[in-house]
């Protein structure tokens, strides 16, 4: 496994000259710094050769390198991210190498590439540690910043080679020299680094590459006065280093703070080389490269370090010691305190008997602690556990240590002493506890989470498996609750929520697990020998009791609860499957008519799917423009004129003829489709009623879902001024679930519509969720009593409540209209209970716009009086 640039990359890292060189201070410094950072026994800076890998830098280990066969740099240099292998055990790249077999044991890395520059990754920076380990992201990011310093202090030598090269050119003979200008001028302007020669005598600059008058700007200054010009602090020195250097004839070397032609100060390395003509300085070569970035790094890795330490000092770490020849554990003061033992005055420990210490481990803990120790001697090595210890303050809440121990050996090669420390992590595991419960669980109900749920589900299902049994999963979803979510906010509905989570809590048995999915979705997991009765009954139970009223705060709503039921095994033995079957028939409970349950049938499956392409053929329509509007007459009971029409929406389906609006409307405000087409309905509406022969009004529908969004009061203003109608031929009708909520929100919308002159009809009157006292809050101009009253107004229960409704509307000032007037009878005995106006098939059918407008310029319509 070699990259595709290998020949480039080998040429690269040989020109560094780094290879079987010395350690250096730097190097060994980065290593040092990697281990304690990051707590591992191993670091190594590592370059790969041909055939081998080679330690520039190396802690832990004893050996300068390996073959490059088994190096795991190897691998990480094959791209420019961070190779982490968290146990070489269980991956199969590393799983028989040598290095993990054998000595010395590798069973966690992390290497980060040195990228010389782009594509060229001469080695790596790496951590070890013969135990498997987790490696965070910030560790991650960390390392790759200790690979960058490492890079840097590559590069100079790549820089020392470059002036090397460089020097040597300029100190050809002076024949030569000026023979090659050109050439060296042009080689020296592709150099990063700045390129000058200085005369000794009046230190004018005589040469300037361009990396230097890019820096400095095109006009040259003498050295010495330029100096003047650099960082205050470094002045001084870099005047001495060149007066020095002069005087001696010898070249130096410093770092320095060059300021730039914008004013800025940049570090650099400088390096001065005499040019010598027999024996005698004829002129000076100065190279500059920029190092800022280094020293920016290095200061950062000096701040790193300071932390380590603070973080050590802080970490309240208690050391102890436990001669394993007499068995006596010596605790130092903090370690004493952390088990509850004072320290003797004037003694700077406390020493004990093991069993004593061993004593204070808790019962459960102290075999996994002692099977700890025991492998650490026998492979002289180092463990580290995790033990409870008693609490005297709270006997119920013992509190947990971490302790590491190391191994040593006597002179005779015996285990002797174990040596560690010990930390207190009761408030670690507190945190771990919690995180782990907030991992599981939704936080705003406490409810185990999906992921629980999915768990839960996949073990229960894996046990049916493997016996006999049955279970049900019950999937539910709240209905009318984005109504309160929207109109009384965010915070009434997280409180409803939580009584719905306490409401299914009391409903459900202790067994049985309930899970809040997201949003107002919610499932029930039944346990043990259920059945479909089981399942029935407890849906009927979770419904009723959701639909009791709930208070948040000053206000009491009503909402109810659909319920979707699948059983497995006969809807299914995998999670997937059931839980759809589940959603599937909670469609059809919500399809239904919403506050029921239904039980999974396999023909949902095609239900859904002619729903779903009913759905996107609606969304098709609309673009199309295939919807159309019909209009159905307003006939006033006192002279049997056309008062007005309502518009009704009607879909012609290319293929499926006339879809019912009973069929797509529900679609259409499940998915907010109901919000531009009713915008569409307004403007066509008004537009075509702004062109009739007579001053008539025309009515509109609003879906509650047009409340719901932002822009109806936009779009009724805007429908009146495309149009020219006057504000009080347009009547909007709602219906009564809109009230239901008793939302301040939409009581004040349709004030400021009324403001305006809109007129407001209260539409179905009587369809399930009648109240009288919405009628007091808000004036309405007309009340439409629903056609299932009219049907049955023979009855005379139904007589009375239609003479009740008209009395009231007699003393508030309000129209009744009767709808659904079909017969004779009917329009007779809606006469005696006094409505005011009549709508029906009795006196026309909605109609296209064209037949519409011939009824009125035409037909004489049929009297009512």
């Amino acid at each position: 496994m070699r990259p595709a640039n290998e020949a480039e990359r080998l040429a690269a890292l040989h020109e560094l000259n780094i290879l079987d060189t010395a350690p250096e201070t730097q190097f060994d410094a980065i290593c040092r710094t990697a281990r304690v950072l990051f707590g591992t026994p191993i670091a190594l800076i590592s370059l790969l050769d041909e055939d081998r890998q080679w330690f520039k830098a190396r802690c832990g280990l004893s050996d300068d390198g390996t073959s490059r066969d088994v190096a795991f740099c190897n691998h990480t240099i094959q791209g420019d991210g961070i190779l982490i292998v968290e146990d070489a055990r269980n991956d199969a790249r590393f799983t028989s190498n040598p290095l993990v077999t054998g000595a010395p044991g590798i069973r966690f890395y992390a290497g980060a590439p040195l990228i010389l520059r782009s594509g060229i990754r001469v080695g790596s920076l790496c951590i070890i540690d013969t135990e498997p380990r987790r490696f965070t992201t910030e560790q991650a990011d960390q390392l790759r910043d200790l690979a960058e310093v490492v890079t840097a202090n590559l590069r100079v030598y790549q820089d020392r080679t470059e002036h090397r090269r460089v020097a040597a050119t300029l100190a050809d003979t002076d024949g030569a020299l000026r023979n090659a200008e050109s050439r060296y001028a042009s080689l020296a302007d592709a150099l990063p680094q700045m390129v000058w020669t200085v005369s000794p005598a009046d230190r004018i600059t005589a040469y300037r590459n361009a990396s230097f008058r890019a820096y400095y700007g095109e006009t040259g200054e003498p050295v010495g006065r330029r100096l003047s010009r650099n960082h205050p602090d470094d002045v001084d020195r870099m005047s001495c280093a060149w007066e020095a250097g002069v005087a001696m004839r010898q070249g130096f070397e410093l770092e320095g703070r060059l300021r730039r032609h914008d004013g800025d100060y940049r570090w650099h390395r400088i390096v001065m080389s005499p040019l010598l003509r027999g024996g005698e300085v004829v002129e000076w070569l100065g190279t500059a490269l920029d190092i800022d970035h280094i020293i920016a790094a290095q200061n950062q890795l000096r701040e790193t370090g300071d932390l380590l330490r603070l973080a050590q000092e802080a970490a309240e770490a208690g050391i102890w010691e436990w001669d394993m020849r007499t068995d006596v554990v010596r605790l130092s003061p903090m370690s004493a305190r952390m088990h509850n033992l004072p320290v003797p005055d004037g003694q700077d420990a406390l020493e004990i008997p093991l069993a004593d210490w061993k004593a204070q481990v808790h019962p459960e803990d102290l075999p996994g602690v002692w099977t700890e120790v025991k492998r650490a001697i026998a492979d002289r090595s180092t463990y580290s556990c995790e033990f409870r210890i008693a609490n005297p303050a709270v006997p119920s809440e013992p509190r947990w240590m971490q302790s590491f121990g190391r191994m040593l050996d006597d002179e005779a090669g015996e285990p002797a002493r174990c040596v560690g420390l010990q930390i207190d992590i009761t408030d670690r595991k507190a945190s771990e506890a919690r995180i782990a419960y907030v991992a599981s669980h939704d936080d705003l109900t406490g409810l185990p989470n999906r992921v629980v749920f999915h768990a839960s589900l996949e073990r229960l299902l894996g046990d049916l498996g493997n016996r006999h049994g049955r279970a049900a999963l019950l999937c539910l979803d709240l209905d009318r609750f984005k109504t309160v979510n929207d109109t009384l906010g965010h915070h009434a509905g997280d409180g409803l929520l939580r009584v719905v989570a306490d409401r299914l809590r009391g409903a459900v048995g202790v067994e049985d697990v309930i899970a809040r999915l997201g949003g107002d979705e919610f499932a029930i997991i039944l346990r043990g020998p259920t059945g479909l009765e089981s399942a029935r009954t407890l849906a009927q139970a979770v419904i009723d009791a959701i639909g009791q009223p709930i208070h948040l705060g000053s206000q009491v709503v009503t909402i109810g609860a659909s319920v979707g039921i699948a059983l497995a095994p006969e809807h299914g033995r995998e999670v997937d499957i059931l839980h759809r079957h589940a959603d599937l028939a909670l469609y059809r409970a919500k399809a239904a008519g919403r506050n029921s349950f239904q039980v999974y049938t396999a023909g949902m499956d095609e239900a859904l799917e002619t729903r779903n392409k009913l759905e996107f053929d609606m969304h098709l329509a609309h673009r199309k423009e295939e919807f159309r509007l019909h209009y159905q007459p307003v006939v006033g009971m006192a002279d049997g004129q056309v008062r007005g029409f309502e518009a009704l929406m009607r879909w012609p389906h290319p293929t499926r003829g006339m879809v019912s609006p009973a069929e797509f409307i529900p679609i259409a405000e499940e998915t907010g489709l109901v919000v531009p087409l009713g915008a569409w309905a307004l403007e066509e509406a008004c537009c075509f009623a702004a062109s009739w022969p007579i001053e008539a009004r025309i009515a509109v529908n609003v879906s509650a879902v047009q409340f719901q969004q932002p822009g109806l009061e936009a779009a009724v203003r805007h429908a009146l001024a495309l149009s020219g109608l006057a504000a009080d031929r347009l009547e909007l009708e709602i219906t009564e679930s809109l009230m239901i909520q008793d939302s301040e929100a939409v009581v004040a919308c349709l004030h400021r519509l009324r403001t305006i002159g809109v007129r407001i009809a209260l539409d179905d009157f009587g369809t399930g969720y009648s109240s009288l006292s919405y009628l007091r809050r808000f004036p309405f101009d007309k009340i439409k009593i629903d056609r299932s009253f009219v049907r049955e107004i023979d009855d005379p229960d139904a007589q009375v409540i239609v003479r009740a409704v008209v009395s009231i509307g007699e003393r508030l000032g309000t129209a009744i209209t009767a709808e659904g007037v079909e017969t004779e009878d009917q329009l007779a005995l809606v006469r005696q209970t006094g409505c005011t106006e009549v709508q029906g098939f009795l006196f026309g059918k909605p109609m296209p716009p064209e037949q519409a407008l011939q009824f009125m310029q035409e037909q004489t319509p049929r009297k009512a009086a």
